[in-house]
């Protein structure tokens, strides 16, 4: 089953703060690259012997095909932010919330993360979760 580009959700020139070119450039060459990526790993597997194939060339695919998947699956978060709704829904509206002092810290900067990268890209700022930051500072 190939992997599709979704369509951007939203105007290129509606975003304030990043040009259309940019945004089209990064949509076209990056996002749109990975998933023409991923599709032609996914054909190379389909083609490959693993009976008779070196344990490095399954390995080398496997470790393509995961660089490519999270890289498709990250524009896709990516652009959803930039021009999705306005607010977090659903888990990730609740999560949010335990992320304020409910739920074990585990969580707590998982669900933080998140909600930085989507802010982040709504922003055009990088947020990270304040428990990791703190962490890190220390260290």
């Amino acid at each position: 089953m190939p992997y599709e580009t979704k369509p951007l959700p939203f105007d290129p020139k509606s975003i304030s703060g990043i040009s259309e070119k940019a945004l089209v450039s990064h949509y076209e060459n990056n996002y749109d690259g990975a998933v023409k990526r991923l599709n032609a790993i996914s054909v190379q597997f389909a083609e490959l012997d693993f009976a008779k194939a070196p344990n490095f060339v399954i390995n080398g695919l496997k470790r393509k095909e995961l660089i490519a998947a999270n890289s498709m699956i990250l524009h896709e978060i990516y652009f959803d932010g930039l021009g999705g709704a306005s607010k977090p829904g659903g888990a990730l509206a609740e999560g949010k919330l335990r992320s304020r002092g409910e739920g074990n810290e585990k969580t707590r900067c998982a669900v933080s993360g998140l909600v930085g990268l989507i802010a982040g890209a709504q922003t055009g700022r990088a947020q990270t979760c304040k428990v990791c930051a703190e962490q890190r500072r220390l260290a």
